[in-house]
């Protein structure tokens, strides 16, 4: 594939392995990876991949994405310096900032408001356009203000409103990019806050595996728990291939060191089809999945 020389002035990597860029540690080859270091240089990408009638698609942390093949399109990771600045409000952090550390940072700020996420993995962007959550608390109930790009590359800031934000989406999943947001928080002693976090850690820690995964991989159904529902279908620790159904929770799926992403494939339409089987439940996807085959491995 030819890209346009002005596509080529922005920082790029070429076939770098996906098994690199996931937390499942496997996938194709990313034959084109771009990583605009400023906001100018991804209103760049994006603007140019329009004008010349390029797909693309957008790379977070990889903490919840599984890529089934080759991928030749560009994608763009994010790659802008980390930043944290004081708000009226609370802090305003860039998307390319560490989920992980974003919380431990506020923390150490002596803030309080974000602790349920502690433990989640990935970028922040990543988790503002799946509207992450855990221990009761998601991005959507503590965000002030958020920056993004538009498919048509404008810069818009924005106070959320109602339904920009769902159970695990966001209106950042209809093609905009999330650049930076701005948080509400409290102030707080800093061992107060810590101390709620390793709370949620232990809790993590005692519930989830430990392990290569993509996080938890089906959305939970209308008052119904996804793992729950795995595991009264008798499939804890089912295994193809390298890929295994946590005995631990049900709802994440392991690459135990070998794996390909078709025995990741085959793991879930196993999981899906029998809990469909027997519960008549359609378990929806959380991961993300990238494959420029899809045509070709229906999900059913």
């Amino acid at each position: 594939m030819e890209l346009p020389e002005s596509l080529l002035s922005i920082p790029h990597r070429r076939d770098v392995p996906f098994a690199r860029l996931t937390t499942l540690g496997l996938g194709g080859v990313c034959k084109w990876l771009f990583e605009p270091g400023t906001e100018e240089e991804a209103r760049l990408f994006v603007k140019t991949c329009r004008v010349n009638d390029l797909n693309y698609r957008i790379l977070g942390g990889g903490s919840n994405l599984l890529v089934l093949s080759d991928i030749s399109v560009p994608v763009m990771r994010l790659n802008m310096p980390v930043e944290l600045r004081l708000t009226a409000k609370g802090v305003s952090a860039n998307a390319s900032y560490s989920h992980t550390a974003l919380i431990n940072n506020v923390a150490d700020m002596g803030f309080s408001g974000i602790e349920w996420a502690y433990g989640i993995p990935g970028s922040f962007g990543g988790a503002l356009r799946m509207n992450a959550g855990a221990n009761g608390g998601e991005w959507a109930q503590t965000l002030d203000q958020i920056r993004f790009l538009t498919p048509f590359g404008e810069i818009v800031e924005k106070v959320p409103e109602h339904g920009d934000f769902t159970y695990r989406s966001s209106f950042l999943a209809d093609g905009h990019i999330a650049l930076s947001a701005s948080i509400k928080l409290v102030k707080r002693d800093r061992e107060s806050v810590k101390k709620t976090m390793n709370k949620f850690q232990t809790k993590r820690r005692q519930s989830q595996p430990v392990g290569r995964s993509a996080g938890c991989v089906f959305k939970n159904p209308p008052d119904k728990k996804a793992g729950q529902l795995i595991e009264s279908v008798g499939l804890k620790g089912t295994r193809i291939g390298d890929a295994k159904v946590s005995p631990i929770h049900a709802n994440f799926l392991l690459n135990l060191g070998n794996a390909t992403p078709l025995d990741f494939w085959e793991l879930i339409q196993l999981v899906r089809s029998k809990v469909y089987e027997i519960h008549k439940c359609e378990l929806e996807l959380e991961v993300e999945v990238w494959d420029e085959n899809i045509a070709d491995r229906p999900l059913r």
